[in-house]
């Protein structure tokens, strides 16, 4: 059984690059990515929108998986 995962990432971030998501990805390969345009390292604060409907997506397919 794996525990869920997600990473959300501002697609601008200037700390998490994107070969640092892949490299996560890999050691977490059931993880849900989200790559938000428009938002560098502070998703939630740049585009609260977005990083909100990652967030919901993310508890609703958790749920729906039990």
């Amino acid at each position: 059984m794996s525990i869920p995962a997600l990473l959300v990432r501002g697609a601008s971030s200037e700390l998490v690059q994107e070969q640092h998501a892949k490299d996560f990805l890999e050691l977490v390969p059931h993880a849900t990515y989200v790559d938000v345009s428009g938002a560098r390292h502070m998703v939630a604060g740049d585009r609260n929108d977005q990083f909100a409907n990652a967030i919901e997506g993310f508890l609703s397919s958790i749920r729906k998986q039990r």
